[in-house]
């Protein structure tokens, strides 16, 4: 009986030895659950990080700093400059659309003269890589030099139409500020509003100019004009002339082969709109032959449109009649 009861113990005992080795072994040959958890987060986490990598070229303005820009005048400063962003698509397209970021050029400490400047990005998130178009710029740097001018207004004649005038000319802008270097402040002769006109002109013309300083001979200096733009207006009308034209007698009310009829003046001058004067070619005069037995003279007056005077105003006309 004793024997039999340590039998069974043995295979208990036996029994929850494999047990434990099996759980064991189990245990060590599968991954654990947190194990893959962290692995596939991992991995997704590279592929998204590789996914979304972004490059976009934007433009920005060029910004100017240590400088006082009331004092100095800075040349060879490009105005706008393209810079080439990469980084995650989310950042990269927030710095594009909020231009939270700026490019300048330092120009604090430098002398008046030239320079050669190394341009700057700030603002930037630190996660963004750039690249700009142009890394440096050769800029002068003048003490600011400023001088008033009339404002002269310009247009070529030759495209007024032939018997038109011109009136008063007037302008927005009567006087502008010059502002540059003293050099090419100095060289300015003239501050010119000009307005090309195209050919044959025959009514006023209003026109937006951009004003433009000028040298002694005639080249366009560059220098800033405050303003930078007049309004213009040009009035055009037809203007006066004068000329002689012929009087025509145009006999009425007979047989004007019976009659001899002549006029103390054969030509008249006629002044005027210079259009309206160059549709006229002669004058006719009716002369009324009815009831004319002896001869006989007459006062008549010429006619003329509106607006048109003529010399003389009248004429003697002699009416005699021919011998049967």
């Amino acid at each position: 009986m004793f024997r039999m009861n340590r039998q069974k113990l043995f295979y208990l005992v036996f029994s929850l030895i494999m047990a434990i080795l099996l759980a064991a072994y189990v245990d060590g040959t599968t991954p654990s659950k947190t194990t893959k958890v962290s692995d596939t987060k991992q991995n997704v986490a590279g592929i998204v990080g590789i996914g979304m990598q972004k490059t976009i070229t934007t433009t920005v303005p060029v910004q100017l700093s240590g400088i006082d820009m009331n004092e100095y005048i800075v040349t060879g400063v490009p105005e706008m400059l393209d810079v080439k962003l990469t980084g995650s698509s989310a950042l990269v397209t927030t710095a594009v659309n909020t231009k939270n970021f700026q490019v300048y050029a330092n120009l604090k400490g430098l002398s008046e003269g030239p320079h050669k400047i190394t341009l700057k990005v700030s603002g930037l998130n630190k996660d963004l890589a750039y690249k700009l178009s142009q890394e440096t710029v050769d800029v002068n740097i003048y003490r600011r030099a400023v001088k008033n001018f009339d404002v002269q207004t310009t247009y070529n004649k030759t495209a007024i139409a032939a018997g038109y005038e011109v009136g008063d000319v007037t302008s927005s802008v009567t006087s502008a500020q010059v502002i540059g270097s003293p050099k090419a402040v100095a060289s300015v002769a003239k501050v010119v509003a000009n307005v090309q006109l195209d050919s044959n002109v025959k009514s006023t013309i209003s026109k937006k100019v951009n004003l433009q300083a000028l040298d002694i001979n005639g080249n366009v200096v560059n220098v800033t004009i405050s303003p930078a733009e007049a309004y213009v207006k040009i009035p055009v009308t037809a203007g006066k002339g004068a000329k002689q034209i012929p009087i025509n007698l145009k006999p009425k009310n007979g047989d004007s082969s019976q009659f001899t009829v002549t006029a103390d003046v054969n030509e008249a001058k006629i002044s005027g709109d210079a259009e309206q004067i160059s549709r006229i070619k002669s004058i006719d005069v009716p002369v009324d032959l009815s009831n004319i037995n002896v001869e006989t003279m007459q006062n008549l007056k010429l006619p003329v449109p509106d607006g048109v005077s003529i010399d003389p105003g009248s004429i003697v006309v002699t009416i005699t009649p021919n011998a049967s």
